[in-house]
């Protein structure tokens, strides 16, 4: 809970109904951060009590179901990220953009051209061990952190980046894996992803952190691009291209830089 001026909830209050059996209910703990920072999302828990964490905004409902498979599949890839939102950071094929700059694209570019690299935290299983990274300065470049302090914007592309330079160069299985669902995003019409300019907000972000990597000697971490079909957990009989789906419909509408 990043917000200091507000009260958080009771824990008790986050359930749906009051029917719920005590015993049969989760245990629920609130953070209160000190600070009003995008960055709290991913400091280190102590209280944690097993390796997975399971990320997702305030606005966003994963089914049961797809929040199963969803930990089935970080159950078999632990070290990578796996989430319900593929997205491709990839050099501009225009001329109007300048060399070592990114391209940040959508669902619809991931699905016609068959790759992506990274996917969002808006609804993402990670191992606990990536929060510690990402507070880490040794590890973790403090200028990252205070871009996203100063542009409120892209800690989850961060976060990717974190997870991208430290499985680079591992063996088989280092890629993220994309997770086929059911998901309903309930902030898609007044959240900072709907405001205008966000897919280049978003671009102007890959190259910014990019650059900081490589001025810090540590290269570039999504300098790969993985198979969609091969990364995806669900897989469809016979396995044509077409057949994969987003988990949410409405990410056909993310058309911006399409032809960047």
């Amino acid at each position: 809970w990043a917000d200091p001026e507000t009260t958080p909830p009771e824990p008790s209050d986050l359930f749906l109904t009051e029917h719920t059996e005590s015993n049969n209910r989760a245990s629920v703990h609130v953070l209160k951060k000190k600070k009003d920072s995008l960055n709290s999302r991913f400091e280190p828990i102590s209280q944690l009590k097993s390796d997975a964490i399971f990320m997702v905004d305030d606005d966003v409902r994963v089914s049961c179901p797809s929040l199963a498979l969803g930990f089935q599949a970080w159950t078999a890839f632990p070290n990578v990220m796996v989430g319900y939102y593929p997205r491709l950071a990839s050099p501009p094929r225009t001329t109007t953009r300048k060399q070592g700059e990114f391209v940040y694209h959508g669902w619809p570019t991931v699905f016609f051209g068959g790759t992506f690299n990274f996917v969002l935290t808006k609804a993402a299983f990670l191992h606990k061990q990536y929060l510690a990274i990402y507070s880490d300065e040794t590890r973790h470049p403090r200028e990252i952190l205070q871009h996203v302090d100063e542009h409120r914007n892209c800690e989850d592309v961060a976060m990717s980046l974190v997870i991208a330079n430290y499985t680079r160069g591992a063996s088989h299985g280092s890629y993220p894996i994309y997770v086929e669902g059911s998901v309903v995003d309930k902030g898609l019409f007044g959240g900072i992803s709907t405001g205008s300019g966000h897919m280049t907000t978003r671009s102007d972000c890959l190259t910014a952190l990019t650059k900081i990597y490589k001025d810090h000697g540590w290269g570039i971490p999504l300098s790969f691009q993985a198979s969609l079909k091969q990364q995806s957990f669900v897989h469809h009989y016979p396995g044509f291209w077409w057949q994969y789906g987003p988990s949410n419909f409405f990410e056909w509408f993310a058309l911006g830089n399409v032809f960047s």
